[in-house]
């Protein structure tokens, strides 16, 4: 019995592990795609333009309507099918009609509309690239502060395991007076320290995957794990040794390339103006039949003379049936200045549009080249704090092995540490800033 509830502790340790899913960089980034509210909001105005641009494909179409009424009127009353009074009686009466109509020119208004319909969808769906591009940087700097964090929690962990054994090895000298009391109190203090190192470490933890799991929609972030990467070695890459290929790139990024949509938006705006200078021409058509209780059908008696009987429903409408065929013609003559204001307006909103793309451009030029400098600057960085670490252990070994020999004080231990603390955070923070900015240039290269 006891070896059966062993077995099953340990089916169920293992059946916890398997569960336990480690995200990737590349998951937690198709995950956002999928369900982050911003990109799903950008869909959906995405969405509306798939629909109005529909609409203006069906513009080409006539329209259709259809309409039938019934009236019941008393006293005197004209007959609708006889166009003559009938005196009090009440007469009811239905009518019914289908027509018509279609836009036959009117300036190519239509044409126009359809072509802005399209880079209107064209802009909401670069919109949407736009937003996605912005949730996988965001979604990358969370994913790599979770790594940094996770990496310094261990070196806080690791600094206070060393001070503990320090302050065992002078609680022993204290005992055989080769130490001060003093000097325990000051290895304690440090400890306590790098204790709170260890809580702020896990604090920054949980905060960055506090923030990664809002970018991914995921409600539990305590459960939430990351499947390091092997970062241990960086290699320099070569893309930051060509900012021609970047920058060259960076110009069909969604907003530069909204930007230029944004002009032919205005140049459509433009015709569709224009086209207000042109005369309308419309084609209607109709079939429709009316029908009247008060209205009789005459028949001629074989004596010559003449009898009125009921006028069927059927019948009536038969007979009464009518159709027509229009053509209209409208010519614009004087609109109070109302259709070249719209076009001096459409007209600076092009000159606004070439503003916007100059803006944008020169805009990730800047950002191509500081993102470029940053990235060289980082690795200068992380380079420098590699030995600046290399000689900070160093350091701290030879002041702790003077230590333990009682040549090197308390105080020069603590130092040694300190900055020893100091080189390795400085390490980690070089080593995750160069990687977030070769994540930026990979960005910027449209990769």
């Amino acid at each position: 019995m006891r070896l059966l509830i062993v077995l099953f502790i340990l089916l169920a340790s293992v059946a916890g592990h398997a569960q336990e899913h480690c995200w990737t960089l590349d998951e937690c980034i198709v995950h956002a795609y999928e369900h982050n509210i911003e990109i799903k909001a950008q869909e959906l105005a995405a969405e509306e333009k798939r629909i109005s641009l529909s609409e203006s494909k069906w513009n080409y179409a006539p329209d259709i309507s259809a309409s039938s009424s019934y009236s019941l009127s008393t006293g005197r009353v004209l007959d609708p099918t006889t166009y003559e009074f009938v005196e009090q009686q009440t007469v009811g009466g239905n009518s019914t009609s289908i027509g018509a109509n279609i836009t036959v020119f009117s300036g190519l208004r239509n044409m126009y509309n359809l072509k802005r319909a399209q880079l209107d969808l064209r802009s909401s769906l670069l919109a949407v690239e736009k937003t996605r591009n912005d949730v996988r940087l965001n979604v990358t700097a969370y994913y790599l502060e979770i790594l940094c964090a996770e990496e310094t929690i261990r070196d806080a962990e690791q600094v206070v395991a060393e001070l503990k054994v320090q302050e065992e090895k002078t609680a022993k000298k204290v005992e055989m007076q080769k130490a001060t009391l003093a000097d325990l109190l000051l290895i304690q203090s440090q400890l306590a320290d790098a204790e709170n190192d260890v809580l702020t470490a896990r604090n920054n933890y949980d905060i960055s995957r506090l923030n990664l799991c809002q970018l991914l929609e995921i409600d539990d972030y305590t459960s939430f794990r990351t499947a390091a990467p092997d970062v241990s070695e960086l290699v320099r890459n070569g893309m930051a040794d060509d900012p021609a290929v970047i920058l060259d790139a960076a110009q069909s990024l969604p907003e530069v390339e909204s930007a230029r949509v944004g002009i032919d938006l205005a140049r459509r705006n433009l015709q569709i103006a224009r086209a207000a200078y042109w005369p309308t021409i419309s084609l209607s058509a109709g079939y429709g039949s009316s029908y009247s209780d008060a209205r009789q059908k005459m028949f001629r008696n074989p004596d010559g003379t003449y009898r009125y009987e009921a006028y069927p429903f059927f019948e009536q409408y038969k007979d009464n049936a009518s159709s027509y065929v229009s053509l209209s013609l409208n010519i614009p003559i004087f609109s109070k200045f109302t259709t070249r204001k719209n076009v001096q307006r459409q007209k600076l909103a092009i000159r606004r549009a070439e503003y916007a793309l100059q803006t944008a451009e020169k805009q990730v030029t800047k950002e191509v080249m500081q993102a470029l400098i940053d990235a060289r600057t980082a690795w200068a960085r992380y380079l420098g704090a590699q030995r600046y670490v290399a000689s900070a252990e160093e350091a701290a070994r030879q002041v702790g092995r003077k230590y333990d020999l009682g040549v090197a004080t308390v105080t020069d231990y603590n130092a040694a540490l300190t900055t020893q603390v100091k080189a390795r955070s400085q390490l980690l923070q070089a080593k995750y800033e160069y990687l977030f900015k070769i994540q930026t240039l990979e960005y910027y290269r449209n990769e």
